[in-house]
C-alpha cells in the first residue's frame, strides 16, 4: 500500500508475509511497527501538481494500513464478545475493507502490546453437546401409501480408532465434528427407481405392466390386437386403457376399452375363442363332475373356478395375466359387498338397502351349503385357506359386474343361453344409450363326425367412433339401484332408471285373494306384486295387478265365501286391463299413492337437502365414493317418487272425467258403425287418441 501510494512501481513479490520489491531494492514492513527509511529518488508530482515526498507517502500508506488493522481486530474482537460496543456500520465497515484486501493472503494478525487479547479469547464459545434420544418406534403402516419403497433412515456410526480426516477442523483449532462419525446409509433390499420414468405411480406402472401381460396372453391365444396392419387385415380397433373416466359424473370408471383409430359403424371391435372363456364346463374340466354337478348354478360353478385359479394355481394359471386385472372387492365398489354400518347409513329409507341385504344373504347361504355338500368332501381340491368366504364374495362380485349371457347358434333348442366371463371385452364400460351387444358366433362346417363350428365372442359397434374415444355398450334396462348393487357405480343421467316397489300386501289383506293369483298368473302378472315406478309412467302390469287387488264382493255381487268358480267366472269378465269405472280407479289410485308415499317418508332426509348437495360439485367430489354412489341413487330415487306421486293427484282430481269419457267413447263407436268403412265391418282407430292441437302435442311429446 505504501509503495502504492507513493507512486512506486512494483516490480515482483517473495514468499515472505510482508516482502516487497521495487528499483532493485527490497525492505520489509511488519504490521504494527514504524516503516523503515525508504530509498532515494526524484520527487514524483501528482496529478494536482503537489509534491509528495517519499516519507511522506510512506508515512501515509503506514497510517492507512494501521487503521486498516485497527478496524479488523476490533471486529475480530466484537465476534469473541471482548470489543467496546460500536455500532454494526463500524462492523460492517472493517469487514468490508478487510474483503478489498485478498491480495494480503498469508498475513499474520499480531495484537499490540497495549491489548491484552489473545487468539484464545478469540475463539467462539463452544457449542453445547446435543444428545439425541433413541426411541424404538415402529415405523406408522399407511394402506395409502402401498406399493412405495421407503428408504431407511441415515444411521451415524463412529468406529473405534479413527480420527477425522485432513481439514475438518476450524481456522481457530477446534473440532467441527465428532472425531470419527460417519453416515452410514440404512440397508435396503433395493433402490428405489424413478417413478417419471415408467408412469405416474407404482399403481399405474403396475396397471400398464399387467395391461402388457394380458395384451400378450390375448395374442399367443389367437386375439387380434396388433397396433400394425397386417397382410388382408387392419390394425386392431381397440385398446386398453389404464383408467378411463366418465365425463358426466367425474368419476374413475377402471379399466377400458378405447378406439385405436377411427372406427366405421357395425366394425367388429374385438373377437374372443370360446377356449379363452370362464364357463361351467371349464369349471367342470378343472373340479371334475362328481364336484361340478348339473344342479349347481352356473354363477356358483365359476365363482369355485376364479378362486382356483387365482389363490390355487396362481402364476402356474392359464388365465393368469387375465386374473392379474381383475379388481379387488372394493375396487368394484358393489353395494351387496359394503358392511352393514354403510348400508344402514348411507341407504337408508331406500330398496336398495334390503336388497342388498337379500343378496347378501343368498351368497352366504350358497357358500355354506357348498361347504358342507362338496369342499367338506374333497378337502384336496378345495384347500381351506383358499375357499373362504372372503374370497367367495370377490368371485362373484367378479361375476355381477363382468359376466354376460351367450346364445351361440350351433346351440340346440333345448340348451340354454351360457353364462360366461369373456376376457377382453369385459374391459367395456356401460352406457344407456348404447346399442352395442355382445354376441357368440359360429364359423366353420358342421360335419358330424368330422368338424365342429369354432365358436367365439364378438362385440360390433353400433356408430362410428373417433380416434381416442372411449367404447361402451349397455348392460341392459337397469336402475341406479341395480347398478350400484351389481356393479359398483351409478349415473347421475340415467335414461332407464326406476324405483322398485312391492304391493304384493295388498293382494293378500284382499277377499278372494287364491282366486285373484290364478288370473294373475294366467295374465302373466307376477302375483308378488313387484314393480317398477317409472319417472313419466305407470306400467300396465302394476295397473292391472291393482285393479284386481281392490275388487270387492259387492263388486261382483258375490259373498266372501262364495264358490271359487263362480267367483273366477266373476272376476274374468272384469276388464282390468283399462280403467272401466270411477269407484274401482279411484280405489286403485288411492292404494298406489299410500304406497309410494310410504316409501318418500321413509327416507331420513329430503330432495332438497340432497339436490343442494349434489350442486355443490366440491364438496360432493370430496365425499367417498361409496357415498357419492349412495346420493345419486336416493336423489334418483326421489325424483321417481315426486313425479310419481304428483301424477297420481292430477289423474284422481280428472277422474271424475271417467264416465264422460266413456260416454264419448261410446258415441264414437256408433258414429264408425254409420260410416261406410263400419257398414263393411271394418274397425278403424286413429293412431292418436288426441282430440284437438294441444292433446296432439301432448301425446307427441312437443
Amino acid at each position: 500500500a505504501a509503495c502504492f501510494l507513493g507512486n512506486h512501481p512494483i516490480t515482483s513479490r517473495s514468499e515472505s508475509p510482508m516482502t516487497w520489491q521495487w528499483n532493485g531494492c527490497e525492505e520489509r514492513l511488519q504490521i504494527g511497527t514504524a516503516p523503515r527509511a525508504m530509498p532515494q529518488e526524484p520527487q514524483r508530482r501528482s496529478a494536482r501538481g503537489k509534491t509528495w515526498s517519499r516519507e511522506r507517502s510512506c508515512l501515509l500508506g503506514a497510517v492507512l494500513m494501521g487503521f486498516m488493522c485497527f478496524t479488523r481486530l476490533e471486529a475480530w474482537c466484537n465476534f469473541a464478545g471482548r470489543g467496546t460496543s460500536r455500532s454494526s456500520r463500524v462492523t460492517s465497515r472493517g469487514l468490508t475493507l478487510y474483503a478489498k484486501l485478498d491480495d494480503l493472503d498469508g498475513v499474520v494478525l499480531v495484537p499490540m502490546e497495549e491489548d491484552d487479547a489473545t487468539i484464545e479469547d478469540m475463539k467462539p464459545p463452544p457449542l453445547p453437546d446435543l444428545k439425541v434420544k433413541e426411541e424404538n418406534k415402529e415405523t406408522p403402516q399407511y394402506p395409502a401409501l402401498d406399493g412405495f419403497t421407503v428408504p431407511k433412515p441415515r444411521i451415524a456410526k463412529t468406529p473405534a480408532g479413527e480420527d477425522l480426516e485432513d481439514g475438518k477442523k476450524s481456522l481457530t483449532g477446534e473440532t467441527i465434528a465428532t472425531p470419527g462419525l460417519e453416515l452410514m446409509p440404512g440397508k435396503s433390499a433395493k433402490p428405489r427407481n424413478k417413478r417419471w420414468l415408467k408412469g405416474r405411480g407404482t399403481a399405474k406402472r403396475r396397471k400398464l405392466e399387467e395391461n402388457a401381460k394380458l395384451e400378450k396372453w390375448l395374442a399367443d391365444n389367437g386375439v387380434w390386437v396388433s397396433e400394425a396392419a397386417d397382410w388382408g387385415r387392419p390394425a386392431a380397433s381397440v385398446s386398453m386403457a389404464v383408467e378411463t373416466r366418465e365425463q358426466t359424473e367425474n368419476e374413475v370408471s377402471g379399466r377400458g376399452l378405447v378406439a385405436r383409430r377411427d372406427i366405421d359403424n357395425y366394425e367388429d371391435l374385438a373377437q374372443v375363442p370360446y377356449k379363452l372363456l370362464f364357463t361351467k364346463d371349464t369349471s367342470r374340466e378343472v373340479f371334475g363332475e362328481e364336484c361340478i354337478t348339473k344342479d349347481m348354478s352356473e354363477y356358483a360353478a365359476i365363482a369355485l373356478q376364479l378362486i382356483h385359479e387365482r389363490f390355487v394355481e396362481k402364476e402356474n394359471s392359464f388365465w393368469a395375466p387375465y386374473i392379474g386385472v381383475l379388481p379387488s372387492v372394493d375396487e368394484v365398489g358393489a353395494s351387496f359387498a359394503w358392511d352393514k354400518e354403510e348400508l344402514d347409513t348411507l341407504l337408508a329409507g331406500s330398496p336398495l338397502r334390503n336388497m342388498s341385504y337379500f343378496l347378501q344373504d343368498q351368497i352366504n347361504q350358497e357358500f355354506s351349503d357348498i361347504q358342507e355338500g362338496i369342499i367338506a368332501k374333497f378337502p384336496e381340491k378345495f384347500p381351506a385357506d383358499a375357499f373362504t368366504l372372503e374370497n367367495y364374495v370377490w368371485a362373484y362380485s367378479v361375476l355381477f359386474s363382468r359376466a354376460v349371457r351367450l346364445d351361440f347358434p350351433d346351440q340346440e333348442d333345448f340348451e340354454e343361453d351360457i353364462v360366461a366371463l369373456v376376457p377382453y371385452i369385459d374391459l367395456i364400460n356401460h352406457n344407456p344409450n348404447s346399442e352395442s351387444r355382445i354376441r357368440g358366433v359360429s364359423e366353420g362346417p358342421n360335419i358330424p363326425g368330422i368338424s365342429k363350428p369354432e365358436r367365439s365372442v364378438v362385440v360390433r359397434s353400433d356408430r362410428y367412433f373417433n380416434k381416442y374415444e372411449q367404447i361402451y355398450i349397455s348392460y341392459g334396462r337397469k336402475s341406479n339401484a341395480q347398478l350400484l348393487m351389481l356393479y359398483g357405480f351409478s349415473m347421475e343421467r340415467n335414461t332407464q332408471d326406476f324405483v322398485t316397489f312391492s304391493t304384493g300386501q295388498l293382494l293378500e289383506n284382499s277377499p278372494f285373494s287364491e282366486v285373484k293369483k290364478r288370473i294373475l298368473d294366467e295374465l302373466e302378472v307376477p302375483r308378488e306384486g313387484v314393480f317398477p315406478l317409472y319417472r313419466d309412467r305407470f306400467t300396465g302390469e302394476m295397473m292391472m295387478f291393482l285393479r284386481l287387488a281392490v275388487v270387492q264382493p259387492e263388486d261382483i255381487d258375490m259373498d266372501e265365501d262364495a264358490d271359487e268358480k263362480e267367483v273366477y267366472k266373476a272376476l274374468k269378465q272384469l276388464d282390468i286391463k283399462r280403467a272401466t269405472g270411477e269407484v274401482s280407479e279411484r280405489r286403485a289410485l288411492i292404494c298406489l299413492r299410500g304406497v309410494v308415499q310410504d316409501l318418500q317418508d321413509a327416507y331420513p332426509t329430503t330432495l332438497q337437502e340432497d339436490e343442494a348437495l349434489i350442486r355443490d360439485r366440491q364438496m360432493f367430489e370430496l365425499l367417498p365414493r361409496n357415498q357419492r354412489n349412495a346420493l345419486r341413487v336416493r336423489y334418483g330415487e326421489k325424483l321417481i317418487i315426486r313425479a310419481s306421486l304428483a301424477t297420481i293427484d292430477r289423474v284422481l282430481n280428472n277422474l271424475s272425467r271417467l264416465k264422460q269419457m266413456e260416454v264419448q267413447e261410446e258415441k264414437q263407436r256408433r258414429e264408425m258403425e254409420n260410416s261406410a268403412l263400419g257398414r263393411l265391418s271394418v274397425a278403424f282407430d286413429s293412431p292418436f287418441k288426441a282430440r284437438n292441437l294441444e292433446e296432439l302435442m301432448k301425446e307427441l311429446d312437443i
